[in-house]
C-alpha cells in the first residue's frame, strides 16, 4: 500500500476540488462567508477561471470553472467555523439556502448545514 506523502506547496496530503458553474461567484462566496484568500489564481484567454487556489484558515481549496469537457459537480464539505449559527446566517445572506438549523448535535458540536448557490453542501461546525 502507498504511504501518501505531504505535497510542495503548503498543501495537506487531501485538498478539496470544486467544479462549479461560476466561478467568480464561488470565489466571492468563499471570501464573503469564510474569509478565505486567493493565493493563486489561473485564467483562460475569455478570462473565466482554469484553476483557482483559496485558503481557508489552516486549509487550501481547488477550483476551475465548469466547461463543457468538464462539468460542474457537487461537493460536500464540513467546515470549523467561530459561530456556526453566525456563519448559517451569512450564507443565507449570501444566497445559500438553509439544509438543518443551527442546532447542539449529540456528539457535542453545535452545527448547520447549507446549500450555496453553487449547489455544494456546507456543513458548518463550532465547538459547544
Amino acid at each position: 500500500m502507498s504511504n501518501p506523502t505531504n505535497p510542495s506547496q503548503g498543501l495537506s496530503t487531501v485538498t478539496p476540488y470544486f467544479t462549479v458553474p461560476d466561478a467568480d461567484g464561488f470565489i466571492t462566496f468563499l471570501r464573503d462567508l469564510f474569509d478565505a484568500e486567493l493565493i493563486k489564481e489561473t485564467r483562460y484567454g475569455d478570462g473565466t477561471v482554469q484553476h483557482a487556489r483559496l485558503r481557508i484558515g489552516t486549509s487550501v481549496l481547488m477550483l476551475n470553472q465548469a466547461t463543457p469537457d468538464s462539468p460542474a459537480n457537487i461537493s460536500q464539505m464540513h467546515i470549523q467555523v467561530s459561530d456556526a449559527a453566525e456563519a448559517h446566517a451569512k450564507a443565507l445572506e449570501l444566497g445559500a439556502i438553509s439544509l438543518m438549523p443551527p442546532n447542539l448535535r449529540p456528539h457535542g458540536e453545535h452545527m448547520a448545514g447549507i446549500a450555496d448557490p453553487f449547489g455544494n453542501i456546507w456543513w458548518l461546525a463550532s465547538r459547544a
